[in-house]
């Protein structure tokens, strides 16, 4: 059998081993030899060195009874794990092995380098403390998430989108749809819901997918009991959630002094209407905004009266609420008993209640919060943008003939700029007479028509 030279082994070992070194009798460091990924970190100056020095304090004992089992066993290889020091650094984790020489009681050490292991099982554990840290910061998250839907009093379900299936429900939703003690997770959606609500549920479901806010309606339980159903559209990691809010409006309701209260002392006018507008009853704020002497003089006659520019206003905010439940904000006028006009915003919500429907209208007087040009009034409109603002509140033979206004208005500016204010060039500029040009400026208010014809004619 064939064996390496000694040349050839030492060859080798210089790449298997990482830190070689040959200490003597007295342990002190002979030769050296270090290639390993911590060399950097490891001092050129081993050689005259105790290999006490070398090591970590904690690691004398092992070393000192290393190398006296290599003496003892000459020429029989002794494991032993160190940590080398280098100076101006930390300690390096080393794997050693130790071979005495019989006659000479030196001793050759071949060490590798464990410092890319250690420092790859340090990242290991930081991972895995995270990951330990997350979960549990998961875990906390949840459990006050779902005490959060046991506590509310509203009914809270999830469901998957592809399947239809019920994720997650809370009490009270279960209460509302099949019973207080089922449970509806797992069950096809909707559950507990009559066949009449399943057309409204597509509706707002297929809305719901389109839009990022949130869409309600009304639907009925197979008990009878009419619930405001919201749903919200949620899409994470490519699969779709739908979140949906139950809510039985009918659970709490104001008391009767509660409701007198509040309708009293409200500082927005409220009126109390039927289907066909019919006023049944209006609170102070209203009556005083509209400048009625008496209750009496409002109860039983049409809102229209008072509220719009003409009955088109309280038809439009009646059939819309009828249609979708509430109107906000609607721009219209108030006409008082003065024959005087009050800028308002409108809006509407039913109250429905053993099987009747109560109409709401609630006006807040927006006098002080537009500009002369954004009233409701017969001024002439600065921009397209103002005479859109209009609709709603101005007939459209009016909003039409206020459009040539405004782009005539403009023109005529912009010719005036582009003639630094000559008037007589800016008319033959438009096509116009100077007389012409003259009456437009004063029906317009762009400038002193009299003045400007006079210094022209200079």
């Amino acid at each position: 059998m064939n064996t390496l030279s000694a040349p050839s082994s030492e060859l080798l070992l210089q790449h298997l081993a990482n830190i070689q070194l040959t200490v003597n009798e007295n342990d002190i460091v002979l030769t050296a030899h270090v290639n390993g990924p911590s060399s950097a970190l490891l001092a050129d100056d081993m050689i005259g060195r105790s290999l006490h020095d070398l090591v970590e304090a904690q690691n004398h004992a092992t070393l000192q009874s290393r190398l006296v089992e290599a003496r003892t066993h000459a020429d029989t290889a002794v494991r032993c794990d160190l940590s080398v020091k280098p100076r101006g650094g930390s300690g390096v984790p080393v794997l050693c092995w130790m071979c005495a020489d019989a006659a000479s009681q030196e001793v050759r050490i071949a060490a590798i380098d464990l410092l890319p292991e250690a420092s790859l099982r340090h990242q290991l554990i930081n991972a895995q403390h995270a990951m330990e840290r997350d979960y549990w910061s998961k875990r906390r998250l949840e459990a006050r998430y779902r005490r959060l839907l046991d506590m509310v009093s509203e009914g809270f379900i999830v469901v998957d989108d592809a399947s239809g299936r019920i994720l997650e429900a809370n009490p009270v939703a279960a209460s509302l749809l099949i019973g207080a003690s089922a449970n509806l997770v797992g069950k096809a959606f909707p559950a507990g819901l009559g066949d009449d609500a399943r057309s409204t549920l597509d509706r707002l479901t297929r809305e719901a997918r389109s839009v990022t806010t949130t869409v309600d309606g009304m639907v009925r339980n197979e008990a009878g009991l009419e619930l405001n159903i919201a749903i919200t559209y949620l899409r994470q990691s490519g699969e779709g959630r739908l979140l949906i809010r139950l809510r039985d409006d009918s659970e709490r309701q104001l008391t009767g002094e509660e409701y007198q209260c509040f309708f009293r002392d409200a500082p927005d006018g409220i009126l109390e209407v039927d289907e066909q507008g019919i006023v049944l009853t209006a609170n102070a704020a209203f009556i005083e905004m509209a400048g009625i002497a008496s209750p009496e003089l409002i109860e039983g006659r049409r809102a229209d009266r008072w509220i719009g520019r003409s009955a088109v206003d309280l038809n439009i905010v009646l059939d819309h609420s009828k249609q979708e439940g509430t109107v906000r904000l609607y721009s219209t006028t108030l006409r008082t008993e003065t024959e005087s006009s009050v800028d308002i915003e409108m809006s509407v919500a039913r109250i429905r209640e053993n099987g009747s429907s109560r109409v709401m209208i609630y006006v807040r007087d927006i006098g002080r919060r537009i500009t002369p040009d954004q009233s409701v009034d017969d001024h002439l409109p600065r921009s397209i943008e103002q005479i859109t603002g209009r609709v709603g509140r101005v007939p459209l033979k009016e909003l039409v003939r206020e459009s040539t206004d405004v782009i005539e208005a403009l023109c005529i500016e912009a010719a005036l700029k582009l003639t630094s204010g000559n008037r007589a060039s800016a008319a033959e500029l438009l096509g116009l007479s100077r007389q012409s040009l003259y009456t437009k400026l004063r029906r317009f208010d762009l400038g002193d028509a009299e003045v400007a014809g006079d210094s022209d004619a200079l």
